[in-house]
């Protein structure tokens, strides 16, 4: 009998001893490439998380695309001549012939999500497939110069009048944060006790005026302590 208590003593403290050890904060850097509003783009992510234990964790990660080279948005314009497109605030006092040109489009896109890291056990003890879902928001800026032609025409131009044309070029700027959900994978390589090499594969749906989806492949280093 007392052996047979020994035994199980022994059985709960050795797994207790292995639950203590799969569990553990982590971090993670990795670099990669995000394809973006038909775009591909460097990418830098990180996160910090807590594994409870060999299967499940959380983490908190965020995603930035610094230089971010896509198409100006032209949401929020409208039409005032076949053609022909202006801010609605200048719509009613100006003329523009032709249309206005973008360009040095330029921004940045930040995604902030809390996930759920589930790590898959497998025969190969140094290779650990993981599925990642999470949500949270992303925050998308666009800037570019914009050149137009502008016309300013009087309310009774004189007979025979001419209205001054000339070219104007101003820089804009869009912002917008909206509701970001992610799903993705891949694949640890163990390199040390606690270090390993992450493939990752994801990707980003954000829910705005005009949704938006992203993809991103990147490889970096996740250590646990």
């Amino acid at each position: 009998m007392r052996t047979l208590v020994a035994a199980l003593i022994g059985c709960a403290l050795s797994m207790s001893v292995a639950h203590a050890q799969d569990a553990g904060a982590t971090v993670a850097t990795s670099v990669g490439v995000t394809d973006l509003e038909t775009r591909t783009e460097p990418t830098f992510t990180g996160s910090a998380g807590y594994r409870f234990n060999r299967s499940i964790g959380i983490e908190v990660e965020v995603t930035a695309i610094p230089t971010l080279k896509a198409p100006y948005p032209t949401t929020g314009l409208v039409t005032i001549q076949s053609g022909t497109v202006v801010p609605a605030a200048a719509a009613p006092s100006i003329a523009i012939f032709p249309g206005p040109t973008y360009t040095n489009a330029n921004g940045r896109a930040v995604f902030f999500t809390n996930n759920i890291r589930v790590e898959i056990p497998t025969a190969i003890s140094r290779v650990t497939p993981y599925f990642v879902a999470g949500g949270g928001v992303a925050t998308v800026r666009n800037t570019a110069d914009v050149a137009y032609s502008i016309g300013i025409l009087p309310p009774t131009p004189l007979v025979g009048g001419t209205p001054g044309i000339r070219t104007v070029t101003e820089p804009v700027s869009t912002s917008s944060t909206d509701l970001a959900l992610t799903i993705g994978g891949g694949a640890s390589i163990r390199i040390a006790s606690h270090a390993t090499i992450d493939g990752d594969l994801r990707f980003f749906r954000v829910l705005g005026a005009t949704d938006v989806n992203a993809g991103r492949f990147a490889l970096g280093v996740r250590y646990r302590f």
